[in-house]
């Protein structure tokens, strides 16, 4: 008897989730021999249902932000500076410290490396 691997992930889920969407066994039953949790059954389930196979791809948890990123128009503003002074990180600190703005000299460093 020849078994067919699964050659990705979405495969192997179709696999699993297949004879649960034509109701030839239970989600409990299944669950009891698959290697993956009921839940994860249960969440490739709704995704099928709304996507079709496009939803059993894996997606990235990567972060799509970072909450803690210096606003752009600061960022501006230090380029702004860099450009008209030619000063160095830690005399456009003092200079931006004076407009109000307080930023930490090495997060200045860092964007006029990147700019």
């Amino acid at each position: 008897m020849c078994i067919k691997m699964s050659k990705n992930i979405k495969e192997e889920r179709l696999r699993w989730i297949k004879p649960i969407y034509y109701k030839k066994i239970k989600l409990v039953d299944v669950a009891k021999v698959c290697p993956y949790s009921k839940r994860s059954l249960e969440r490739w389930l709704s995704n099928y249902r709304k996507y079709g196979e496009k939803g059993l791809e894996p997606k990235s948890t990567r972060p799509k932000s970072n909450p803690k990123e210096t606003p752009i128009r600061i960022k501006q503003r230090i380029i702004q500076l860099r450009k008209e002074t030619k000063l160095g990180a830690l005399k456009l600190h003092w200079r931006l410290k004076k407009e109000g703005i307080d930023i930490h000299p090495r997060t200045i460093g860092k964007i006029l490396v990147r700019s």
